[in-house]
């Protein structure tokens, strides 16, 4: 599956781009401002958005445009709260987090997009305003 990451902080960046290639997914990006992310988008399925970006506090905005490109988003934050009340997201992992997080976040968006039933991992918070 195509995966836009959205986060500013490279080191993090480039940790989640192995993690997820190591799940077989093919990354795209890594995006770090609302403008690079739009740009980067085309044909990602699901993105992985931060909140806090170098342009700001664009991780919302930025989810709200990728939803009205049909692609599942997951916030990837160290706050939470920030997001819980987004129609744009379908959950939020909090800051860290493990391959095997992500890998249960990429299932889960993946399991929304196709419409299906699927129990929230643990660590990961569904967002019920996306539902």
């Amino acid at each position: 599956m195509r995966i836009l990451i959205v986060e500013d902080e490279f080191l993090i960046a480039i940790n989640l781009e192995g993690m997820l290639a190591d799940l077989g997914h093919q990354v795209v990006g890594p995006a770090r401002t609302k403008t690079e992310a739009l740009e980067a988008a085309d044909d990602a399925a699901v993105a992985l958005v931060d909140v806090r970006l170098a342009d700001g506090i664009t991780g919302p905005e930025i989810a709200e445009a990728l939803r009205a490109r049909d692609i599942t988003v997951v916030f990837t934050t160290a706050n939470p709260e920030a997001v819980l009340d987004s129609s744009a997201g379908v959950a939020v992992i909090s800051k860290p987090y493990d391959e095997h997080i992500i890998g249960q976040a990429v299932a889960y968006a993946q399991a929304v997009r196709e419409g299906r039933e699927m129990p929230v991992p643990p660590r990961l918070t569904r967002i019920p305003v996306a539902m």
